[in-house]
């Protein structure tokens, strides 16, 4: 019988790549997960691991080890989420992964209002690639994701969305904020702030623009929204960014949606994942119960600002 102490550290090793990064997030030394490996390859008789002096890297018996490990670990912290849930959601722990772009204050607010009824539910979010976030739901690492765009994944499935066209907003001095009708070869080759290529406004945005075969000017590039966001008001530059994302700015009109008509920008939802047929924690399913309400009134009060917004630049 494989040794759950052992088990688990071999997990942390197989995620994280590497002996002494599992061993700062699992605060021991590394000499200790060390021996408990070696002694998880005799028990088994199998070679787990190839170390390398980068780090290491899994055996193909060390992938069928961790794969099933995650499912196993997945069920053990599921059962502990239950019996808390047996009493009345006093206590628990849900955990979500999540694109950047809802965050704050959509998710944030949420979290807070959700706590307020079920104060002894603590929250692990993960802010996340797009692709990350459905790999933390497919592993198990997340119960619940959010992402933007349409994907096709045989163990996730979307269980709400919420309409969010990419918009492109400048701050208020910005000649193009006049309410002007435009559209995307309108703003080829001018200064513009883009996300990498970890978000999937990196690749609409070159898919787009290559249809009609021009070009974006970004004068810079980065990893993180709020960079970007602050980044483009300081240079009057243009920003391409979903409302949920720039929300606060908008609000306080530090940036206005331009008047761009774009059929690729227009199709985009936020989505709600969770893994196939996995059995949900009833903490899960009433944080999911509570979120989608919420889902179409954000949908409704989007549409209801970006038409008095376009209205008072006409």
């Amino acid at each position: 019988m494989i040794n759950l102490s052992a088990g688990r550290y071999f997990l942390h090793v197989a995620r994280f790549g590497s002996i002494r990064l599992a061993a700062e997030r699992l605060h021991i030394s590394p000499s200790a997960i060390s021996r408990q490996i070696v002694k998880l390859e005799h028990e088994l008789q199998e070679q787990l691991l190839e170390r390398r002096s980068e780090g290491v890297i899994l055996t193909e018996a060390g992938k069928v080890l961790a794969e099933h490990l995650a499912a196993i670990f997945g069920q053990i912290d599921l059962a502990m989420g239950e019996m808390a849930d047996l009493r009345s959601l006093k206590t628990g722990v849900l955990s979500l992964s999540t694109v950047e772009g809802i965050t704050d204050p959509f998710l944030s607010k949420h979290i807070t209002s959700f706590r307020s009824r079920h104060p002894g539910i603590d929250f692990r979010v993960r802010i996340r690639g797009r692709e990350r976030v459905l790999e933390a739901v497919e592993q198990r690492l997340s119960e619940i994701g959010f992402i933007y765009d349409h994907f096709t994944h045989p163990a996730i499935e979307a269980i709400g969305q919420w309409r969010q066209p990419l918009l492109a907003l400048a701050p208020p001095s910005h000649p193009f904020t006049d309410g002007r009708p435009l559209i995307l070869a309108d703003l080829a080759e001018l200064p513009c702030v883009l996300p990498d290529d970890t978000f999937g406004i990196h690749y609409l945005l070159n898919r787009a623009f290559g249809k009609i075969k021009k070009s974006l000017n970004p004068i810079v590039v980065a990893d993180q929204f709020h960079f970007l966001i602050r980044h483009a008001i300081r240079n009057n530059a243009i920003v391409y960014m979903p409302l949920q994302a720039v929300l606060s700015e908008v609000t306080s009109g530090q940036l206005l949606p331009l008047n761009l008509t774009c059929r690729e920008f227009e199709h985009r939802f936020i989505y709600a994942v969770v893994r196939s047929g996995q059995h949900r924690s009833p903490a899960c399913e009433a944080f999911i119960a509570s979120i989608l309400p919420v889902f179409a009134e954000g949908e409704r009060s989007d549409a209801a600002l970006l038409a008095q917004l376009r209205a008072v630049q006409t």
